[in-house]
């Protein structure tokens, strides 16, 4: 290894030249890790710098969605002004058809118009998506937790040291 005590290998990266000694790399993609990534293969923890892009892959997919459905969310005026369309709609077909009808009726029948059901029934299945979307963050929060208490664990069962090169 001409001497070069702190290379893991001397594979050349991306088929020309030596690998800089101190840097760890993938052994499969010859990729060259940074520190903190090459540790985590170490430790056998999924790398920060895996979980971090998916996670935010997912916030983007759920963000939408918690706009809608969450605190300060916008679902209940936007089912208000659903129900406000559908009565205008309602009101203006009794005039079409010279029939009267009582607010109560009006009422009644936007909430059971099939346009109003169809609404509904989309807002319940995004939200379901957005529960699962939520639950797919959570785990991966676990894990990333989890990675820390598996490195404070080695770290304290073997005595490790930070590397200084």
């Amino acid at each position: 290894m001409n001497g070069d005590r702190g290379a893991l290998h001397s594979t050349p990266v991306g088929g020309t030249g030596q690998r800089p000694p101190s840097q760890p790399f993938d052994e499969t993609t010859g990729e060259v890790l940074d520190p903190m990534t090459a540790a985590e293969n170490r430790m056998g923890v999924t790398p920060l710098s895996e979980l971090l892009p998916q996670r935010q892959l997912l916030i983007d997919k759920v963000a939408t969605l918690r706009a809608k459905f969450g605190t300060w969310g916008t679902w209940d005026a936007l089912r208000k002004v659903e129900l406000s369309r559908l009565k205008g709609l309602i009101r203006a077909q009794a005039t079409r058809d010279k029939r009267k009808v009582s607010a109560m009726q009006v009422d009644e029948e936007a909430h059971a118009h099939p346009d109003y059901i169809d609404f509904v029934t989309l807002a319940t299945v995004e939200l379901s998506d957005m529960i699962r979307l939520e639950a797919r963050i959570e785990a991966i929060d676990f894990t990333i937790q989890r990675g820390q208490s598996v490195g404070r664990y080695v770290a304290n069962e073997l005595h490790l040291e930070p590397r200084t090169t």
